[in-house]
């Protein structure tokens, strides 16, 4: 039977040209964020039309995973710290996907 999770879909635009300087930190945000205990699954791809547009889709158990997630030293430091100042703007949607209910 499925579980109910929360999917969070984000798009990273980063400043013209700054989309080489977001890969190596979103990489290690990556790795880290897969070891948090209520993250299902995270990946980001770049576009290959625009180097400068990123998608991430994360998964959490619930929605408390992607709170407890934005206040980690990870996040705080990769995210806030060092990605987001790189971006020209972000566009964050998360949606809870129900589980089964048979």
């Amino acid at each position: 039977m499925a579980q109910a999770y929360l999917q969070v879909i984000a798009h990273y635009y980063a400043k013209p040209g700054n989309g080489d300087a977001i890969v190596q930190p979103l990489t290690e945000l990556a790795a880290a964020t897969r070891a948090e205990p209520k993250n299902v699954y995270y990946e980001f791809f770049r576009s290959p039309l625009n180097q400068d547009h990123f998608v991430i889709l994360e998964q959490y158990t619930d929605a408390d995973g992607l709170a407890v997630h934005r206040e980690t030293e990870h996040f705080q430091r990769l995210g806030f710290g060092t990605i987001i100042p790189l971006l020209d703007r972000r566009e964050v949607t998360s949606h809870m996907v129900p589980g089964d209910t048979a």
